[in-house]
């Protein structure tokens, strides 16, 4: 099933096809590498209701990021990450549509098992803390990592 620009506001990210390859120092991908599970999401200062959340996966591997909702492919794209920052910085390229090579940009930290991601969509400031105020159109994500 192709993947395609979803518009949803309850989608929380966009989606893309292709993925080219972009090196990631190992240790730091290492440490996000795995799958990942919805603990929480607010969309421009929204909280989403559970019955979504409940849906939303998040795969990360050395140079690939991929959102589902169920089946459906929300996002599928590049992406790098600095943790050399505080918070960590992370930007994801979109290889598809009107969002092809476009860069969304975030911020994310890394506690355990659990990731918190807060991020824009291309074309908008890179968030400085963790939050999703109303009609920012930041979105705010927290991850837990599932067991192998």
């Amino acid at each position: 099933m192709p993947a395609r620009l979803v518009s949803d506001p309850h989608s929380v990210c966009y989606s893309a096809k292709d993925v080219s390859s972009v090196e990631i120092p190992k240790s730091s991908a290492d440490s996000l590498s795995g799958k990942w599970s919805c603990l929480s999401a607010t969309a421009d200062g929204k909280p989403l209701p559970t019955e979504i959340t409940d849906l939303l996966r998040l795969t990360l591997t050395q140079n690939r990021y991929k959102t589902e909702k169920g089946s459906e492919i929300l996002f599928d794209s590049t992406y790098t990450i600095d943790p050399s920052k505080n918070p960590g910085e992370i930007n994801m390229i979109g290889t598809e549509g009107d969002l092809a090579g476009k860069e969304a940009q975030g911020i994310y930290s890394l506690d355990g098992d659990i990731l918190r991601m807060c991020y824009v969509m291309p074309g908008l400031r890179r968030p400085e803390k963790f939050e999703s105020p109303t009609g920012s159109q930041i979105f705010l994500v927290t991850w837990r990592r599932q067991a192998p």
